[in-house]
């Protein structure tokens, strides 16, 4: 993102968010009535981490901020913010039935592995990207869709303050 020096200083810089403060600077911006465009011929890097522990703990970030950006910027959250956790629930929910009841319960995972695998594979002609995909997937899906559902228990249901996971140990 580009902003100018006026607009940022007009708007106090960044929040105090450790996680989602881009995403709330661009709410604020708007809000304020600025004038944004897309450039779609910028070149945006966007740090991951180095490991999947690591993704983890940064995509699990990413799900509570989710909440804490529809608590201060109420309307925002949107349907697709929440697949991510369905993924989570409906997951678990498929692997206690298959536990208790039957095998076939996890047809539906097992089934979505299998796209990502081939659509990876295919793409880049690799079946050990396929098989790396599948961990991407399972580790982003989780780590957001946990995060976002631990949010709004803390945040919505029990009303309690801003928070963030893995403070001390985040890039660790």
């Amino acid at each position: 993102m580009g902003i100018s020096k006026a607009v940022f200083a007009s708007l106090d810089g960044f929040s105090r968010m450790r996680f989602g403060e881009d995403v709330d600077l661009s709410m604020r911006i708007m809000k304020a009535g600025y004038t944004t465009q897309l450039i779609e011929q910028a070149f945006v890097y966007h740090k991951r981490r180095t490991n999947y522990r690591r993704f983890f703990k940064q995509v699990l970030n990413s799900g509570i901020a989710r909440i804490n950006l529809s608590k201060l910027h109420p309307g925002t959250l949107k349907l697709v913010h929440t697949l991510p956790a369905a993924f989570v629930l409906v997951s678990a929910l498929l692997i206690f039935l298959a536990i208790l009841w039957s095998p076939g319960f996890i047809i539906p995972l097992v089934l979505y592995f299998i796209i990502v695998f081939v659509d990876a594979a295919f793409r880049e002609r690799s079946a050990a990207v396929g098989f790396l995909s599948i961990i991407a997937v399972v580790t982003q899906l989780t780590g957001y869709g946990s995060g976002f559902v631990l949010a709004f228990g803390r945040r919505i249901i029990l009303k309690e303050d801003e928070f963030q996971a893995f403070k001390d140990t985040f890039y660790k």
